[in-house]
């Protein structure tokens, strides 16, 4: 198997390699210099040579002068050799130093870079550009960290496609179910008149024709309903803004409640003439909401009041049913999507309320005991 040295190693070994290598140069230099000051002492013998001398005759001063000049001589050659070393030393140690700090900016520039790279990269990625890929160049461990981020770019980036997926088919989803819910409730007072009808018309044929004009009446603004409502879920994606209209809210609440009016007992009262500025189909989906909850959490016995009060320039539209109630831990989920507590619902019509109630810059309130009943609050402004 080939043996290849990582970066980090190589740069270790260089170093030693450096510092092994100035090491015995130093000690090679010394010892050179010091081998010329022993020969230096050697060549004179100053004390063998005084010590034969009588400084009697005139030839043993000459002789002793001359030890002493090459005494002298020594001394200086010794001096010059001392100096040669500070230099070559300081020298010697200023390279090591140049060199040291040559490879110490050579292997941070080139660590430092590519992680700048990649610094720059994973910036890109939180921006939501996970399309960056780097190139695999560089040392060992470099070129392997790149390598990694770039296969979690792309892992990232096959994710946010199927994420992306994912959101457009639980839209689709989501709609799909809101407008079956949304449809589900004209239905309702379309089905209680045909079956009054039905009903009426196998008993009793004169009570047929006395509820029939009213019972048309309903089945003709039910559709009328679902045509609006069918227009306006087709112009929610262009436009949420609602299409406000002035209207009297009595009026409308009342052509709401005419179909269950025979089968449940449901009580409207409160300012008859009072205005509100509002999209109208928004506040007949709202209303047709809390009211179906209503009925649904009380019994055909149980009273359900709608009540109109004024507050200053605010209409409060209260729809107060006396069924089981909502428990606490509860109340605070009831307009969370997909929250429900019904057997056959599917959680979004109070989420829907809520979010059509916002957008005509109304407010929303809900109160409920359990065993006591439920009352919500649509506060809207008056004109």
């Amino acid at each position: 198997m080939k043996f290849k040295m990582s970066y980090r190693s190589s740069t270790i070994v260089l170093f030693l390699v450096l510092i092994i290598s100035s090491l015995l140069l130093f000690n090679s230099f010394f010892n050179s210099q010091l081998q010329r000051i022993n020969t230096s002492f050697k060549n004179i013998e100053i004390d063998r040579a005084i010590s034969n001398l009588s400084f009697k005759t005139e030839a043993d001063q000459k002789q002793a002068a001359k030890l002493l000049y090459d005494f002298r001589e020594s001394l200086a050659t010794t001096e010059m050799i001392q100096k040669e070393a500070k230099v070559y030393s300081g020298f010697y140690l200023l390279l090591i130093l140049l060199v040291s700090s040559l490879l110490f900016i050579l292997s941070f520039y080139k660590i430092t870079k590519p992680l700048k790279e990649l610094q720059i990269a994973t910036r890109q990625i939180k921006e939501g550009n996970f399309q960056i890929q780097l190139p695999e160049t560089g040392f060992t461990e470099i070129r392997e960290l790149k390598h990694s981020f770039n296969s979690m770019s792309q892992e990232l980036q096959a994710t946010q496609s199927k994420l992306i997926e994912a959101e457009k088919d639980m839209i689709w989803k989501e709609f799909s179910r809101m407008l079956a819910h949304e449809i589900k409730n004209p239905l309702t007072p379309i089905q209680l008149s045909v079956q009054r009808l039905e009903d009426k018309y196998l008993t009793d044929r004169k009570k047929f024709e006395q509820i029939f004009p009213d019972a048309i009446k309903i089945v003709n603004q039910e559709v009328n309903n679902l045509y609006n409502l069918a227009k306006s879920i087709s112009n929610f994606a262009k436009n949420i803004s609602p299409e406000y209209k002035v209207f009297k809210p009595y009026e409308v609440i009342k052509d709401i409640i005419s179909p269950y009016s025979h089968k449940y007992n449901i009580i409207l009262e409160g300012c008859r003439n009072c205005q509100v500025k509002f999209d109208q189909i928004h506040f007949y989906q709202i209303v047709t909401n809390i009211l179906q909850n209503a009925i649904d959490a009380s019994s055909p016995a149980d009273d359900i009041n709608l009540n109109l009060v004024k507050d200053n320039n605010k209409l409060v539209l209260q729809i107060i049913d006396s069924g089981k109630g909502i428990a606490p831990a509860e109340l605070k989920k009831i307009f969370e999507p997909y929250y429900s507590k019904k057997r056959k619902g599917i959680g979004l019509g109070l989420a829907f309320v809520k979010k059509l109630v916002e957008v005509n810059n109304a407010n929303l309130k809900v109160e409920s005991q359990l065993g006591i009943g439920t009352k919500f609050e649509v506060i809207m402004e008056m004109v």
